[in-house]
Order: structure tokens, then sequence, then C-alpha cells
């Protein structure tokens, strides 16, 4: 299931049902399932997520930082080399 969006959301009897939406090849958006996550944890989830969001986009922006440092590297190798 992918997740583009969120539509309905809903506690009911103790479980937080979570509508998730994606763009079809249409360009619709169209329903892709739902999250049905029990009260008792939905603190824990979410806290769990946004651990991992956080630690995924660190990851990602240490990548993209040392990608450019290395271009930047070559590109004044090559000047000192003309």
């Amino acid at each position: 299931m992918i997740v583009e969006g969120l539509g309905n959301v809903s506690f009911v009897n103790g479980i937080l049902r979570i509508q998730t939406l994606s763009v079809g090849a249409d360009g619709k958006i169209t329903d892709s399932g739902s999250i049905e996550i029990p009260g008792n944890k939905v603190g824990d989830i979410i806290s769990g997520l946004s651990s991992a969001a956080t630690g995924i986009s660190e990851k990602i922006s240490t990548e993209t930082t040392s990608t450019k440092g290395a271009e930047g590297e070559k590109s004044s190798k090559k000047k000192k080399k003309k």
C-alpha cells in the first residue's frame, strides 16, 4: 500500500481508523486502504513513526551533504589539473 494522503479519520470503539489515499494512473485521488490502530497504542505508534521519519530525514540530509562535498572536491581537482 502506498500512502500519498490521508482521508477520513475516526476513533470508534477504541480503534483509530485512518483512511489512506493515493493518486491513480488517471491522476485522480483514490482510497488505497486504511490503517487501524488500537487506542492504547496510538501514542507509541505515532511516536515511533515520528522518530523513524526524523532518522531517515537526517540520514538523507547527511548523504546529500557528503555527496555535494564529494562533487565539490572532484570539481576543484579538475580545476587544479587545468
